[in-house]
């Protein structure tokens, strides 16, 4: 079974708004690249602080919808990684159905997590809009969410070590939508 963190209390209220305003997710339309589907909601964001993160802080976005929810990828890319980053340990993580892009023209990564099921493999290339993941709770969870992380230092091909420090990571804002 995950390991349930004790966060998942401070999420009850948001959680439900989304089951009173979207009868099980919220619909947002937000500065989303064209042509991806677009719903879900955002509600813990880049850089707040915590004590379960190694850098002191949230390192990406959480995105909220009900398991099962297609996860899409937000920009063309090709596959590096799929499976467990666990960091600290089993279930202490993104769960072991993660997934990292690397698009080269953009020159960043992209991480995947908490997935129920990975749709992709390695040496993949996907392009934008195409579903690669389906959304779930595995690892470090408190919900079902996605953790989208933009990152833009080299992967290190190191699953428990995937990013060297913390400098790389950058806010990946609320431009993209992986709904």
């Amino acid at each position: 079974m995950p390991y349930k963190s004790s966060r998942s209390r401070y999420l009850i209220i948001p959680l439900l708004l989304l089951l009173l305003l979207g009868g099980g997710y919220l619909a947002m339309q937000m500065h989303t690249w064209p042509h991806v589907p677009t719903y879900g909601a955002m509600l813990y964001g880049y850089g707040v602080p915590n004590n379960y993160q190694s850098c002191g802080w949230h390192t990406g976005g959480d995105w909220f919808a009900p398991e099962g929810t297609p996860i899409f990828a937000i920009e063309d890319g090709v596959v590096i990684h799929v499976g467990p980053l666990w960091f600290d340990g089993p279930d202490v993580g993104r769960g072991p159905y993660s997934i990292i892009l690397y698009h080269e023209e953009a020159g960043y990564y992209t991480t995947y997590g908490h997935n129920r099921v990975a749709l992709v493999e390695p040496a993949d290339l996907v392009q934008r809009g195409q579903q690669i993941a389906e959304l779930g709770d595995l690892g470090y969870s408190g919900s079902p969410h996605l953790h989208l992380e933009k990152v833009v230092v080299p992967y290190t091909g190191d699953w428990q070590h995937p990013f060297v420090g913390c400098d790389g990571y950058v806010d990946p804002g609320n431009r993209w939508s992986p709904f």
